[in-house]
């Protein structure tokens, strides 16, 4: 039996534990993975479990029900919501409706009927996760899949410059809409431990497919081990939107068939002349984010610039983007192709010289960004053109190059983590300066640190043991019983000194961290004394 994981909602926390220990969830076919008791907690919570379901309250503090809804609706396509309400409004159920809402339940509802409507809810999950997974619906996709002439339309178009003239007559015969203004280009490859047959394939494919589809209009259609999606639209996308359905795509690809995608995204073009160089683009981006195995998409944009070099060039290249993660025996296997291959050259021993220094200056500026640049770390590498051109055989060579990555892999995957405590260095001292601030949060700390929110929450989790927001939070109460203890300013002043301009909330957070209320601490800490 498939279970579907659940998170409830209700500021009264009677009912909220009653839902949750009232109810024979395992039985029903659900697990509840969290409780809260506002919107905003539940919110926090969304990115660590992507649950199936929602239940929630409408009535409830710093963020009602139908807040939330209409958050999860934009936010997390995957997840349904089951509201109750207290009020017969037709207003309300409309917005319920507006927002995605599966359910929308009257007050005061009893145990039969609430079981009922588990059952109901179970049945459609069910559903729809047997729709992803039905045989005789993957193979009517697969049939009707797009015809030969319309592939071989679209790799012309990827990889080549056609005359307008002929583009819009085959655009025509083929019946296809290509008269969007602005375009991008998205290419996949599906991870090899999902490839269990060519159905379950299809279906990730159709998965993502019926994502993109909710943001632009999307061509999709196969280029050699890759699957490619043109989007059209009549403005250059929000790159978050982007990123946002690859991402909560692969969770669900994850969740159902245990495989990974991974995806490289173009920049935008308004021409469909400029369709190869947006393909070049999605390419090289996946190429680059196949080696990121934590990262479902990479952005062309925030890829180094590559420069067209000698052929060697390439593999050198392949070596720098694997050399952050890889062993010391892959790195020996990778550097030892490369040598394998450049011997079939012939070259003679000062063409070698030449060739093994310019690799080595290759590898040298490839990792400029990660500034390591002195004297100690590279081991005389100043020197190495010196060095290089002294040396009497192929063997001597070879040799020193293999020595050089591998110490470049070492120094390099030491600097990674210096990086990381760093990172989380100055985020605590961003929060020490400006967790007064409202404002402040995991995308503002991220706006600074020039990061993504994903990657930044995963190194300062891993480098100080719990979450950013836990961390802010909890220097807040601390400042907070500072000021408690040694002013008379009342708890609604200190809540906005310490970044809660709402006193309801700064009381409800520092019960909730705290154990009591702020006028109790300040009572019981000044009695004991």
């Amino acid at each position: 039996m498939r279970v579907f994981s659940i998170i409830l909602a209700d500021d009264e926390p009677n009912i909220l534990y009653g839902m949750q220990k009232g109810i024979d969830w395992e039985s029903l076919g659900f697990s509840v993975v969290g409780t809260a008791q506002n919107g905003k907690e539940v919110l926090d919570m969304m990115d660590e479990f992507h649950p199936d379901l929602v239940i929630s309250d409408i009535k409830m503090p710093f963020m009602d029900g139908l807040e939330l809804a209409k958050n999860i609706h934009e936010n997390y396509m995957n997840t349904n919501v089951i509201l109750f309400s207290g009020w017969d409004d037709f207003t309300y159920a409309r917005l319920a409706i507006s927002y995605g809402v599966s359910e929308y339940v009257m007050k005061p509802i009893d145990y039969e009927e609430m079981q009922r409507l588990l059952i109901k809810m179970y049945q459609e999950l069910e559903k729809e996760y047997n729709e992803k997974i039905n045989r005789v619906r993957l193979e009517n996709a697969y049939t009707q899949s797009l015809p030969l002439l319309r592939q071989q339309f679209f790799s012309r178009l990827m990889t080549e410059v056609m005359e307008e003239k002929e583009c819009r007559r085959q655009i025509k015969n083929l019946k296809l809409d290509l008269s969007d203004q602005v375009y991008s280009v998205i290419a996949v490859k599906v991870g090899k431990e999902g490839k269990k047959d060519i159905l379950s394939e299809l279906s990730m494919k159709e998965t993502l497919k019926e994502a993109l589809e909710k943001i632009a209009h999307v061509h999709e259609f196969g280029m050699g081990d890759k699957e490619v999606f043109l989007l059209g639209g009549s403005k250059r996308y929000e790159i978050g939107k982007i990123t946002r359905s690859i991402q909560e795509t692969a969770v669900m690809i994850q969740r159902i068939f245990g495989a990974r995608i991974s995806c490289g995204i173009s920049n935008s073009g308004e021409n469909l002349k400029d369709m190869p160089a947006l393909y070049a683009q999605a390419a090289e981006a996946l190429d680059y984010n196949l080696v990121l195995p934590e990262e479902s998409y990479t952005y062309y944009n925030d890829i180094m610039p590559q420069q067209e070099e000698e052929d060697w060039n390439s593999q050198v290249e392949m070596i720098g983007k694997s050399i952050t993660y890889c062993t010391e025996e892959e790195l020996k296997k990778q550097v030892g192709d490369l040598i394998a291959w450049l011997h079939k050259g012939h070259y003679n021993l000062n063409e070698y010289q030449i060739v093994i220094l310019e690799i080595s200056f290759s590898v040298a500026r490839f990792y400029k960004k990660y500034q390591i640049t002195s004297d100690a770390e590279f081991a005389g590498s100043k020197k190495m053109a010196v060095k290089i051109l002294s040396l009497s055989t192929g063997e001597e060579l070879d040799h020193w190059l293999l020595n050089y990555c591998l110490l470049i892999r070492s120094l390099i995957q030491k600097k990674q983590i210096d990086n990381n405590v760093v990172l989380a260095e100055n985020a605590m001292k961003i929060v020490e300066k400006k967790f007064r601030n409202p404002e402040l949060s995991v995308e503002s700390i991220c706006g600074e640190l020039h990061v993504s929110t994903s990657y930044f929450s995963k190194i300062f989790k891993q480098e100080t043991g719990g979450t950013f927001i836990n961390y802010l939070i909890s220097r807040r109460m601390e400042e907070a019983k500072k000021l408690l203890l040694q002013t008379d300013y009342k708890s609604q002043t200190i809540g906005a000194m310490v970044g809660y301009p709402e006193p309801n909330y700064f009381s409800y957070v520092f019960k909730k961290n705290c154990g009591i209320s702020p006028v109790k601490y300040r009572k019981s800490v000044q009695s004991d004394t």
